[in-house]
């Protein structure tokens, strides 16, 4: 069994090498159940529930964006059609995606859209219920008047990072966390896909290919809420065809060695973009 401890975050986990144990940190101790003794006949074994922490995204998004994610108007999701978005787990999915384009116009210094996208964000999160993250008005003051500031304003969005953070371990709001975490993952893929031709094998596609190792964990964490709604199960669907997709590209299957290393034909990129592309338009559709 995994255990997921959510980073709901920003630019929603562009890059998968920043994550679980490999990166030396202990799994977060908890009472519970984490831990089951098995008593066998003729030996003792010792079951412990894997942790997997999804990426701190702050610095994940600044990441990318140096790996050459160029800003690109016209990509990111449509504010005004946040409206349209009825059921929780629509609201749920298109949190993750503003959250992740406004991250974009914010680390591309693009105040005016990154303002537009923090007004919808703030709007979704009291439809959700978890207004009280954005209800620091200070905070909010300081985002907007440091929004030309990319030191400060990086250290302002960490903050709201922990808030939301906070928020949801204290309510029990996993659910939030996990759908809202696919529907910006995606909405990052998205954007990386969008702005590279995959004509040669560049920084940039060597984090796209990166960042493809988390997916099968989170398809076994949005597997938890599968029957719960129609989308989540469609989402799931494309989500697994994408995996398997990835997982059987020769260079993927037969790779040793840092997987941020392989490079992928150019065709097989693209095909690989144009599925992540119509799992985008499934999200937010």
């Amino acid at each position: 069994m995994v255990k997921m401890k959510m980073k709901l975050g920003l630019i929603s986990a562009l890059v998968g090498t920043m994550f679980i144990s490999s990166c030396g940190s202990e799994p977060k101790e908890e009472s519970g159940n984490n831990e089951t003794v098995v008593e066998q006949p003729q030996e003792m074994e010792v079951q412990v529930s894997e942790e997997f922490v999804l990426p701190s995204t702050v610095q994940i998004g600044d990441l990318f964006r140096n790996s050459g994610l160029a800003y690109v108007g016209g990509l990111t999701l449509d504010p005004q059609k946040s409206s349209s978005y009825n059921t929780t787990f629509d609201k749920y999915f298109a949190f993750g995606a503003y959250w992740t384009d406004m991250t974009y116009c914010v680390l591309n210094q693009q105040s005016q859209e990154a303002r537009k996208y923090m007004k919808v964000v703030k709007e979704i999160s009291s439809e959700l219920g978890a207004g009280e993250v954005y209800s620091d008005q200070t905070l909010l003051e300081r985002f907007d008047k440091n929004l030309e500031n990319n030191d400060s304003i990086l250290m302002i969005l960490i903050e709201i990072d922990e808030k939301t953070d906070e928020y949801v371990e204290n309510n029990d709001q996993q659910e939030f966390a996990l759908v809202a975490f696919v529907g910006g993952w995606v909405e990052g893929m998205y954007l990386g896909v969008s702005t590279s031709s995959f004509e040669e094998h560049t920084k940039l596609t060597g984090r796209i290919i990166e960042q493809m190792v988390i997916l099968d964990k989170l398809i076994e964490g949005l597997s938890a809420y599968e029957g719960s709604n129609k989308k989540v199960d469609e989402v799931l669907i494309e989500m697994n065809k994408l995996y398997d997709f990835y997982i059987n590209i020769p260079a993927i299957a037969n790779v040793e060695g840092s997987i941020a290393d392989v490079k992928i034909p150019s065709t097989d990129m693209k095909l690989l973009g144009d599925r992540i592309l119509k799992l985008r338009s499934l999200i937010v559709e």
